[in-house]
């Protein structure tokens, strides 16, 4: 019988100074790597809210190699912490090797590799993934969730760092959330589907999927800039880095980002 896989870690950074992970300043860290669009969402996060003096970064090399190389008998591949000022290039588990440039090294824990990071924690098996928010004083894992990195990010530090940018405001949540769950949601998923489907009828039916809802964001940018409210939220967070990655998954002859207008200046900050 196999073993039930731990409950993720997800806790809150709260501003009360009581609170199990309060918000102070250098206390968290947090671990990406650019191939991840979950992390991704969280880095952007961080940076729209002015977080970068408060929160340390590492970024993970976006290529898998074997986490235990020197281990024969672990399979496992994942990702992995270098120094570019180091180790110029990194040799992938694929056995090709890639620049490191934009890497930065774990410079809390020095561990070599994500997984290293969860095991420091926790020694039984589970999903090795980023994002992850660090706390330095209690040496653990305050969460792994993008979506309540992102959210815990957006309010623990209110007092410490005002900022106008609000990306998971009060009142705009029953949006912002319906936004995620419905067309956001839409068009990642059958992504996915279009390139995963084993056969052509359900691929095709994927991409007709992707084209409907595109053209339905690309309707409703055409009447205001941002998908809910007057400014930058999480559904635009969300949204903008699987635009980024869409053509990645398209085939030449497929509609590509360039035949939606509205899409294309939202994502290139032309709005």
């Amino acid at each position: 019988m196999t073993a039930p896989k731990p409950a993720p870690y997800n806790f809150q950074i709260e501003s009360s100074a009581d609170a199990r992970f309060p918000a102070e300043k250098g206390r968290y860290h947090l671990y990406v790597t650019y191939s991840c669009p979950f992390a991704c969402h969280v880095l952007t996060a961080r940076n729209l809210l002015g977080l970068e003096d408060f929160i340390g970064l590492s970024v993970a090399h976006p290529v898998y190699q074997k986490t235990k190389p020197d281990d024969e008998a672990d399979e496992h591949k994942g990702w992995s912490f270098v120094d570019p000022e180091i180790s110029a290039t990194m040799t992938g588990a694929n056995g090709k090797t890639y620049s490191t440039a934009g890497c930065i090294p774990d410079t809390v824990n020095h561990v070599k590799s994500v997984r290293d990071l969860y095991e420091k924690v926790d020694p039984v098996p589970r999903t090795f993934s980023v994002p992850v928010l660090w706390d330095k004083k209690t040496q653990t894992i305050v969460s792994e969730e993008s979506s309540g990195i992102l959210r815990t990010l957006d309010s623990g530090f209110r007092e410490l760092v005002p900022s106008n940018v609000h990306l998971y405001p009060e009142e705009l949540r029953a949006e912002i959330d319906a936004a995620n769950n419905s067309i956001v949601m839409e068009v990642s998923t059958n992504i996915f589907k279009k390139v995963l489907s084993p056969s052509h009828e359900e691929a095709a039916l994927a991409k007709a999927k992707v084209y409907e809802a595109l053209a339905t964001l690309d309707a409703i940018l055409a009447e205001k800039c941002f998908l809910v409210g007057e400014g930058v939220t999480e559904a635009d967070v969300r949204f903008f880095h699987m635009l980024i990655r869409l053509d990645v998954y398209q085939q030449k002859s497929e509609k590509h980002l360039t035949e939606y207008p509205n899409i294309v200046a939202l994502s290139s900050a032309q709005c």
